[in-house]
């Protein structure tokens, strides 16, 4: 999916799904080559998403979207027995 994306310094800062803008919050990994150039990144929310940028053409695509990771619940604790 095409997507616009507001870039500093090559990277992307923010993008927009539709009408919504998603302020990307950390650019968690970087790979590619001469042609394309892939970043992983953490918005606001949660979510991770890949967004690739095809460097000949300078147009960006939506390549995937993860999952917010699940808040891990606290173990159980069972009340003390009186000896």
């Amino acid at each position: 999916m095409r997507i616009q994306v507001d870039c500093r310094h090559g990277e992307p800062r923010a993008f927009y799904l539709g009408s919504r803008r998603l302020h990307v919050l950390l650019v968690l990994e970087r790979a590619g080559d001469a042609l394309l150039r892939n970043f992983r990144v953490r918005v606001t929310d949660g979510r991770i998403f890949v967004l690739s940028h095809d460097l000949a053409g300078g147009g960006w695509q939506l390549a995937r979207v993860q999952q917010r990771p699940r808040s891990v619940k606290p173990a159980h604790r069972l009340p003390m027995e009186n000896a």
